[in-house]
């Protein structure tokens, strides 16, 4: 009696063993969070406001192929922060680590970090350039002259979310 006792032990563990390794082997990895929220900044040189609205600064990137809809990994670099729709205040942040230099090096914008002033969130910020940009993040920066009534300008956290729910690349 024994003898059967362990035998059934034997092949009931066994039987287990192969259900646990079939379970694991079928199971996918979760797919990571995607990334994406939105930040807002605008740049004034001598007190004039600069636009960002035009196509040159836009990232443009396609949504189907054929009415599919597909997986457009992208640059990383240009994912991390960029600007599109035409809006030209309101980042897009689509991949992890995004800094304020991203932007500006994303939208072809060259910037002397030594000669500029930079105000997050109504803050200054001395090396602004390296900060993380967070979510709803409002960024002013100053060329030249610097007039503190121009913060007022800076987009709003409504404004930012606003623009963020219209955008129309990939739904995004």
């Amino acid at each position: 009696m024994k003898k059967k006792q362990i035998l059934y032990l034997v092949v009931g563990v066994i039987i287990a063993l192969f259900g646990v390794i079939g379970f694991v082997v079928s199971k996918k990895p979760a797919d990571p969070e995607k990334v994406h929220y939105h930040a807002g900044f605008v740049v004034f040189e001598n007190g004039k406001k600069l636009n960002f609205s035009d196509n040159k600064y836009m990232f443009i990137k396609p949504c189907t192929i054929d009415g599919e809809e597909i997986e457009n990994p992208g640059d990383e670099q240009i994912e991390k922060a960029h600007l599109h729709d035409n809006v030209g205040d309101v980042i897009h942040i689509e991949e992890e680590g995004a800094i304020w230099r991203d932007l500006f090096t994303n939208i072809n914008f060259p910037v002397d970090y030594s000669k500029v002033e930079a105000y997050i969130n109504g803050e200054i910020v001395p090396n602004f350039e390296s900060q993380s940009i967070k979510s709803n993040d409002s960024l002013v920066l100053f060329f030249g002259s610097v007039d503190k009534s121009l913060l007022s300008q800076a987009p709003t956290k409504e404004y930012i979310e606003e623009w963020g729910k219209k955008s129309s690349t990939c739904g995004d």
